[in-house]
């Protein structure tokens, strides 16, 4: 069954990497319908070399957007990525994606993760994300129930059931888990491999971008313990322990700073929280209530909390 596949990619300053997304996609055996690429005000020839992709392939449309000061993780990525949903208006699809403009893939990327939507459980599908170091290929260690944020291919109806993405600091966590809230499956296909050519949260340094992964743990609401676990499995990755201590070190002191825009849906946090703690006793394994045809009870989320 042919899906109709837009894709929006928030794009600021990637004059050195985004032809190699413009290459991957123009390649593909499942192309796009629509694909919207939101240059965030970027200073170098970034919106220049898309303006040329865009005049070849009428399928790909460059929308520019006004400098809005320094580069901006979370919060700002979102907001590109819902002036692209703008754009495309009432503009029908079956799946929409957000991808990142500096991720590389294979010519049959798209087709296999559209095919996991035959599934009529699945809500939210990707690969698995590599990131290239020197001539070698290292996975970005994550659960096969994480969808990871550079590359999200979204049902049309799970979409509407978690109201997009929400413009806060993790928000590449809270979608998937709100997704399986709604009783969808989330999942990364093994198989399916995308290749980053920069560090999750590293355009600010290494060190910096841990330390804002702890802030996105703090801004989703995640509970104390689990962001204590997750930086200590994160010390056995580069950059060796003092990546995972800067992770608790950024949760830990986002306490305070007020300024930090946090989620406020109670019964979401209480929800992740729940699925955070039954994890941690688990084996990293989710909950059996949750995912597809959950049905949720009252008073989820209160059994393992105080």
């Amino acid at each position: 069954m042919k899906r109709r596949l837009v894709i929006i990619s928030p794009c600021r300053d990637e004059e050195q990497l985004v032809r190699f997304t413009l290459d991957s996609v123009i390649k593909q055996t499942y192309r796009p319908d629509l694909w919207i690429i939101v240059d965030d005000g970027s200073r170098d020839q970034t919106a220049a070399i898309v303006a040329q992709y865009a005049e070849k392939y009428p399928w790909i449309k460059l929308l520019r957007r006004q400098q809005r000061g320094v580069r901006q993780l979370g919060p700002g990525v979102v907001s590109a990525f819902n002036a692209g949903l703008a754009y495309l208006g009432d503009e029908p699809f079956d799946v929409i994606a957000k991808l990142d403009s500096d991720t590389e893939f294979s010519a049959g990327a798209f087709a296999a993760v559209m095919a996991h939507f035959d599934d009529p459980r699945v809500g939210m599908a990707s690969g698995n994300t590599y990131l290239l170091t020197g001539d070698k290929l290292v996975f970005e260690r994550y659960t096969s129930y994480h969808v990871p944020g550079n590359a999200k291919f979204y049902r049309r109806e799970c979409f509407c059931d978690i109201r997009g993405l929400q413009p806060v600091y993790g928000w590449d966590v809270i979608d998937e888990t709100d997704a399986r809230r709604h009783g969808w499956l989330t999942l990364s296909d093994p198989k399916i491999v995308f290749i980053h050519h920069r560090m999750q949260a590293s355009s600010s340094g290494v060190i910096q971008g841990r330390v804002i992964w702890g802030r996105c743990a703090y801004a989703i609401g995640s509970h104390p313990l689990f962001a204590i676990a997750r930086g200590i499995y994160r010390m056995a990755q580069r950059p060796w322990v003092l990546g995972g201590l800067a992770f608790i070190w950024g949760f830990f002191i986002s306490y305070f700073h007020p300024g930090i825009q946090r989620l406020t849906d109670p019964e979401l946090i209480r929800y992740l929280r729940w699925e955070q703690l039954y994890r941690l006793t688990h084996g990293n394994r989710l909950p059996p209530e949750t995912g597809p045809g959950a049905r949720l009870s009252p008073d989820f989320g209160r059994r393992l909390l105080p």
